[in-house]
């Protein structure tokens, strides 16, 4: 290629990215948005087994698929003392055999009727989850209750499944983002259990067999349990293939104490931590934050779309398309047991550090002090609506959302209340919750970057260091 054809094609490259940016309208006789589609709630059956343990079975017809999920009350925010964050190795390690059953012949049992396993540690629960065939309900089940009641945590195997975390961790610790979330969560929460992000390496290095064994013991409780089977099943079947898998199932020992209240929201906490040579600064922002069965948490989560929990957000025009600091900004409002949190999370060049934050405040207080304007307000409440219809497509996704409600203490019947209600959900109220919680002055700010972003961020406050 000739310098001057390499010329003309920089310029047509740049000419055409100059013609992308800008704004265009959409075409006056695009047709208006379809209503929602309402998400039919099936009639769920509820039982408990002898043993204590709560089932919901959730006829879905349609695809011949079964998806259960065993919600079990325990998760991060029990881990003992000494050893936070055990419980996501308790998560690996429940995949690897149990009385009778390696962890091979586990999964082989699930891929004969077309089923995976899988398990995942939250903050409130130990999540297990399979699904299959319906065929093959009995089988899911079977396997379900086997790792639920029958765990034995093979030392050969948890020995691999240790060494896999640690290699996780440092691959987790070398980022930024792992810096900031882990200073973000402890200053936060203080000495809350919500504050563990992840665990030391410590904790992994000194976990056993036997750790994990009496860890099991100490929170698989049939009382503290919920079965969730959805799908085109048999109900005197499945109620049948309950009572074989999970029967005599017992715990002995006190059960697991109450998560304690979320701490409240303070005043404004700058938190750095130094990445000498950075070039960029990676922020956290956010406070503790109504739960989901709070009377404000649907107009919360509409703020949040309308602030940064979408590409078409306040912030992402602001710092992204306005002002080039970032390339991919945004918000999440996320409920637990106890409460909620709020979180902002923006990499930006270290030179705009405190552009950034300026601007992030500014976002915030604008959403207490303005109402938003009717087609942004519709825009933030079809984005909610559309991801929440989006998901409850799959069966697996309904398992798992009743399972979750449980958790946190909401009933089944939130599933089809959420859509009309963030629908009902008005510009005022938006406003009134925003001004409660979204105030700049009552933030926790977390950066990470280069020490010499720390004297520009004084001009905001006092500034404390933490170590990574």
């Amino acid at each position: 290629m000739t310098l001057r054809s390499l010329a003309v094609a920089v310029a047509l490259l740049l000419a055409a990215v100059a013609q992308a940016a800008e704004k265009h309208p959409l075409p006056k006789e695009l047709p208006p948005f379809g209503a929602d589609k309402p998400l039919p709630v099936p009639a769920i059956t509820t039982f408990a087994t002898p043993e204590g343990l709560t089932v919901w079975l959730v006829p879905r017809p349609g695809i011949p698929k079964v998806s259960a999920v065993l919600a079990v009350r325990g998760g991060l925010s029990s881990d003992p003392k000494g050893a936070e964050g055990i419980s996501e190795l308790l998560a690996e390690g429940l995949k690897e055999g149990t009385a009778t059953r390696t962890g091979r012949q586990l999964a082989e049992a699930l891929q004969a009727v077309g089923g995976a396993l899988s398990v995942e540690a939250g903050y409130d629960a130990l999540y297990l989850s399979a699904d299959g065939l319906s065929s093959g309900a009995g089988r899911v089940l079977d396997v379900l209750g086997d790792v639920a009641l029958h765990a034995s945590f093979p030392p050969a195997e948890v020995e691999q499944v240790r060494a896999n975390a640690l290699q996780a961790l440092a691959a987790r610790a070398s980022t930024p983002e792992f810096l900031a979330e882990k200073a973000f969560s402890a200053a936060v929460y203080g000495d809350h259990p919500y504050r563990t992000a992840a665990p030391e390496p410590a904790v992994l290095q000194a976990a056993t067999a036997a750790q994990l064994q009496a860890e099991h013991a100490r929170r698989f409780r049939p009382g503290s349990a919920l079965l969730v089977v959805a799908g085109t099943f048999d109900e005197a079947a499945v109620r049948a293939a309950v009572a074989a898998a999970f029967g005599g199932w017992s715990a002995s020992g006190p059960a697991l104490p109450e998560v304690p209240p979320a701490p409240p929201a303070r005043a404004r906490d700058l938190v750095f931590v130094a990445r000498p040579g950075s070039v960029q600064s990676s922020i956290a922002v956010g406070r503790p934050m109504p739960g989901l069965t709070d009377p404000d948490y649907v107009a919360l989560t509409v703020a949040n779309a309308v602030y940064g929990g979408g590409f078409a957000s306040r912030l992402t025009e602001n710092i992204r398309e306005d002002k080039g600091y970032t390339y991919s900004p945004g918000s999440s409002y996320q409920t637990r047991r106890q409460g909620g949190l709020f979180e902002i999370d923006a990499d930006v060049r270290t030179e705009v550090t405190a552009a950034t934050l300026m601007e992030i405040f500014y976002e915030l207080d604008r959403m207490g002090t303005t109402e938003v304007p009717p087609d942004e307000l519709r825009t933030a409440q079809r984005l909610e609506t559309g991801l929440y219809l989006f998901r409850a497509q799959r069966q697996a996704s309904v398992a798992r959302q009743l399972a979750t409600l449980w958790v946190k203490g909401a009933p089944p019947e939130f599933l089809g209340q959420y859509v009309p209600r963030v629908n009902a959900v008005t510009a005022a109220q938006v406003r009134a919750a925003a001004r409660a919680a979204f105030a700049s002055g009552r933030q926790t700010v977390v950066v990470v970057g280069d020490p010499a972003v720390r004297p520009e961020l004084e001009q905001f406050g006092a500034v404390r260091m933490v170590a990574p």
